[in-house]
C-alpha cells in the first residue's frame, strides 16, 4: 500500500472514532476517548509512516531540543508526568511527516474535515430543536456534540473554519458552505468564545492582507458574519434569561490573567532554562492542568531553552509560507497555513496545544505546509532496524500510557493529557509503584 493512503488511512480513523457520536457509551469518555484513538494513531504512525531526512543542522537543532527535554524530564518532581509528555510530544512531532505524506490526498482531507464539521454542527442543532421543542432553556454545554467541555468543540471550529471557507467557491457545495459558515459563526457567539471569536479574525485579516482569501470569499465571509449577528441578535431576543445572556456576553477574562500573573510568580531561574518537567504545570489553587496560554505552558513545563527554539522555529515556517504565497496562489496550502495560524493564535488563550485534535493537527499541518514549501526535504526510505527501533518506542509509550491511566489523582484539575489532569507515581494503584 502507498504510503500516503495509509497516512490518509490513520488520519481519516482518528477522526471518525473521536467524532463518533455513541462511542463515548463505551469507552473512557469523550476527553479520554479521543485522547486513545490519538495514542494510537500516533503509534501506528511513528512504525508505519517513513521520516524526512534531516541534514546537519536541522539534525542537530533536534537533538538539542531533545536533550534539553531528557533533562527537564529527569529533573522533574512529577516524573511520571513528564515521561509520559516527553514520549507524547516525541511522537507528535513524528506527525510532521504523516502531514508531508498526505499532499496528494490533499482534496480528501478538505472534503473530510467540510463534512465532519457539517456533521458536529448539526448534530448539535439538532441538541438545541430538542430544547425548543420542549420548552426548556438551551445552555451551550448541553447544545454543543462531542465535546465534554465547550471551548474544546471552538477548538475544532477554528481548526475547520478555514476549510469551510475554501468550498465558498466550490461548484455543487458553495451553498452549503455558506450557510455552515453562518452556523459556525452563530455558535461561536453563541458559545462566548471570545478567545475564538478572535482567532477567526485573525485568520480573516492576515487572510485578506496576504491574499490568502480572495475577494469573492472575503465578500461572503462578511455577509456570512451579518446574517449570524442578526440570529444571534434574534437568539437573545427569544431568550430573555440573564443567565444565559450573561454567560455569552462576558467582561471578565474567565481568570486567565489571574493564572497566568500566578504562573509568571512560580517562575524561578532555574527552571527559565529547563523547566518543570515536560506536562507537569498545575495549580492547586485554580484547579487547572494547563494555564491557557502556549507560550507560557511551554515556558513552565519545557523551559527556555525548548520556547526560545519553538517560537524562532515557527517564526521561520511564517516567514517561508508568506514568501511562498507571494510567488505561488495555491488554496490549498493558503488554507491550511490559515488553519495552522488560527490554531496557533486561539492557544495564546486556549488549551490548543494540550487537546488531542487540535494538538495532532498543529503537528499535521505543519507537515502538510512543509510538503509545498520549496526546502528540497525528502522521505528516507524504511530499514528493519528503523522499524524495530519505532516499535519498541511505540510500545514504551503505549505501556506509559496505560501506566498513567492507572496513576490518575484522585483530585480532579482540569484536562492535560487525561480529562483528570495530573498523574503521578503516588497516585497508582500498582502497589511497588508507590514509593518511587
Amino acid at each position: 500500500m502507498k504510503i500516503q493512503n495509509i497516512s490518509l488511512y490513520i488520519l481519516c480513523s482518528f477522526l471518525l472514532l473521536s467524532l463518533f457520536p455513541t462511542i463515548d457509551s463505551y469507552f473512557l469518555g469523550l476527553y479520554n476517548e479521543k485522547r486513545g484513538f490519538q495514542v494510537a494513531a500516533l503509534a501506528l504512525s511513528i512504525i508505519l509512516i517513513p521520516k524526512l531526512s534531516l541534514d546537519k543542522k536541522h539534525h542537530t537543532i533536534l537533538a538539542l531540543i531533545i536533550l534539553s527535554a531528557f533533562f527537564s524530564a529527569l529533573l522533574s518532581d512529577n516524573k511520571l508526568q513528564a515521561i509520559l509528555n516527553l514520549l507524547h510530544f516525541t511522537l507528535l512531532i513524528n506527525v510532521i511527516n504523516l502531514g508531508f505524506t498526505l499532499q496528494k490526498n490533499i482534496n480528501k482531507i478538505f472534503f473530510l474535515l467540510f463534512f465532519l464539521n457539517l456533521f458536529v454542527l448539526c448534530y448539535s442543532l439538532l441538541n438545541y430543536s430538542f430544547f425548543i421543542v420542549d420548552q426548556v432553556q438551551p445552555y451551550p454545554d448541553a447544545i454543543l456534540y462531542g465535546f465534554y467541555n465547550i471551548r474544546f468543540f471552538n477548538q475544532f471550529q477554528i481548526l475547520c473554519i478555514p476549510f469551510v471557507i475554501y468550498f465558498l467557491q466550490h461548484k455543487e457545495l458553495s451553498r452549503a458552505a455558506f450557510i455552515l459558515l453562518i452556523l459556525n459563526i452563530f455558535l461561536l457567539l453563541l458559545s462566548g468564545a471570545r478567545g475564538a471569536i478572535l482567532a477567526s479574525l485573525v485568520m480573516f485579516m492576515f487572510g485578506s492582507y496576504y491574499q490568502l482569501i480572495n475577494r469573492k470569499q472575503m465578500l461572503k465571509i462578511l455577509k456570512c458574519s451579518f446574517i449570524s449577528l442578526i440570529l444571534f441578535s434574534i437568539y437573545l431576543l427569544y431568550h430573555q434569561d440573564s443567565e444565559s445572556i450573561n454567560y455569552v456576553i462576558r467582561t471578565s477574562s474567565s481568570l486567565r490573567v489571574e493564572i497566568w500573573s500566578d504562573l509568571l510568580s512560580s517562575l524561578a531561574l532555574s527552571n527559565i532554562f529547563i523547566g518543570n518537567g515536560p506536562g507537569v504545570y498545575f495549580s492547586q489553587e485554580y484547579g487547572n492542568s494547563h494555564p491557557h496560554n502556549s507560550v507560557l505552558q511551554i515556558l513552565y513545563n519545557w523551559g527556555g531553552i525548548i520556547t526560545t527554539f519553538v517560537i524562532s522555529l515557527f517564526f521561520k515556517l511564517f516567514q517561508l509560507c508568506i514568501r511562498y504565497t507571494k510567488n505561488n496562489n495555491i488554496p490549498e496550502f493558503n488554507i491550511c497555513f490559515l488553519s495552522l495560524l488560527g490554531l496557533l493564535t486561539y492557544s495564546l488563550v486556549s488549551g490548543v496545544i494540550v487537546m488531542p485534535i487540535p494538538q495532532t493537527f498543529i503537528f499535521i499541518l505543519i507537515g502538510i505546509l512543509l510538503s509545498y514549501l520549496p526546502l528540497n526535504l525528502k522521505v528516507s526510505n524504511k530499514s528493519e532496524k528503523n522499524i524495530i527501533i519505532y516499535s519498541l518506542l511505540s510500545l514504551f509509550y503505549i505501556f506509559f500510557v496505560i501506566l498513567s491511566y492507572n496513576c490518575l489523582d484522585s483530585t480532579p484539575y482540569g484536562p492535560n493529557f487525561w480529562s483528570n489532569g495530573q498523574v503521578s507515581f503516588n497516585q497508582c494503584k500498582i502497589m511497588y509503584l508507590k514509593d518511587l
